[in-house]
């Protein structure tokens, strides 16, 4: 290893146990002050892991219906927290149920725990079984990402950990890649560009096999419970979330770094957001195919494809940006252009790394720049 890669690793790595005892002593009042299942403003220990556990319990219920049905998945969590705890849904497709189900048969704190190892345990599987080394690995596991991604008990780095799994560039791993990229369906911001890095590769099987794993689950999940739980999800839950997502306002709006959610808070139009969004996502997309056609390095496709992802979905939240802090290592990887431009390159990574908690400062302050801050890292790339 080049050592001057070496110290720059060292160092990120430094900034992040920077960040996360910063962040400890930032959220030192609120844990001190939880009361049962409920920080002291009222929002829930964990943040969104509440829906999951909720979810899980009305699995082992029987209550399929009541998952996605809006108004009573929220009157179901208001009954065990005891208060209003804000907008909260289920917003994941019905198969995910197959995998929820069992973080329902713990207690509340306990299914946390393990909730987050496992979060943390794919994302480190992840990062080794596709490439990057030790040092590579710890800056990820400790990245602020991954800290924002456990204290609001979110699905971040375990999108993250599939991702990198269904890229690995090792051999005689079709099968496990065709199954994390299945699996990531439940979450396909993050993965739907897989198809198309796959299809400049020329992995044919590899698409056929993941599609026939998705729909495999999709078919498990209609066997199991019903296709009433389809229903509620496209009929209630979606459009719910796309009210959401479109016209609601508060802290979630702050976390959101795509070009969507800038075009928001500055013009307050999600109409003409959508439409500024989809024409730079096309721009992003056509940058994305020419490029992969000019290189076969698959350590190199990996990288546009991660960056891109960032870049192409509008409603990616700080919690998901492991998936850039992965591309952003690939970068920094790169002797030729670190070499040509060390300081620009290596700031930007920073930047980028730091950019789950500079997301938030820009959007409170109306200066929604993110995008423009990731977008040089795609060139590079």
């Amino acid at each position: 290893m080049d050592e001057r890669q070496r110290t720059f690793k060292i160092v990120l790595i430094g900034l992040c146990i920077a960040h996360f005892l910063a962040f400890c002593a930032s959220r030192y009042a609120e844990t001190a002050g939880i009361t049962g299942l409920l920080y002291p403003n009222g929002t829930p220990v964990g943040g969104d892991f509440i829906n999951l556990w909720a979810a899980g319990r009305l699995v082992l219920s029987g209550a399929f219906s009541d998952i996605y049905d809006v108004d009573r998945f929220m009157a179901y969590e208001r009954g065990f927290t005891g208060a209003a705890i804000g907008v909260r849904l289920w917003a994941y497709p019905p198969h995910s149920l197959l995998f929820a189900w069992p973080i329902g048969l713990f207690g509340f704190y306990a299914a946390l725990a393990l909730w987050s190892v496992a979060g943390l345990a794919v994302l480190q599987i992840g990062a080794r079984r596709f490439g990057f080394d030790r040092l590579e690995t710890a800056a990820i596991l400790m990245s602020p990402a991954t800290v924002l991604n456990l204290y609001s008990g979110q699905s971040g780095s375990l999108a993250t950990g599939l991702l990198l799994v269904a890229l690995s560039p090792r051999k005689g791993g079709g099968a496990l890649s065709a199954g994390a990229a299945a699996l990531l369906t439940i979450k396909p911001q993050a993965g739907f560009l897989l198809p198309l890095l796959w299809a400049f590769q020329r992995r044919w099987l590899l698409i056929m096999c993941t599609a026939l794993a998705a729909i495999a689950l999709a078919a498990s999940a209609t066997a199991f419970f019903g296709l009433d739980v389809w229903r509620g999800y496209l009929a209630d839950t979606l459009p719910a979330l796309s009210r959401l997502e479109r016209e609601g306002s508060g802290p979630f709006t702050t976390m959101i770094p795509s070009l969507f959610m800038a075009l928001r808070i500055v013009t307050d139009d999600a109409d003409l957001a959508s439409a500024g969004h989809l024409a730079f996502a096309l721009s992003v997309a056509l940058v994305l195919v020419l490029r992969l056609r000019q290189t076969d390095d698959p350590v190199r496709q990996s990288s546009l494809l991660l960056i891109a992802t960032v870049l192409m979905t509008p409603y990616i939240h700080n919690y998901d940006l492991a998936i850039l802090a992965c591309g952003t290592l690939l970068v920094a990887r790169r002797a030729d252009v670190t070499a040509a431009s060390p300081l620009l390159v290596r700031t930007l990574v920073v930047t980028a790394w730091l950019l789950p908690q500079l997301v938030v400062t820009f959007n409170v302050l109306g200066l929604p720049v993110s995008p423009l801050l990731v977008l040089p890292l795609l060139f590079l790339a």
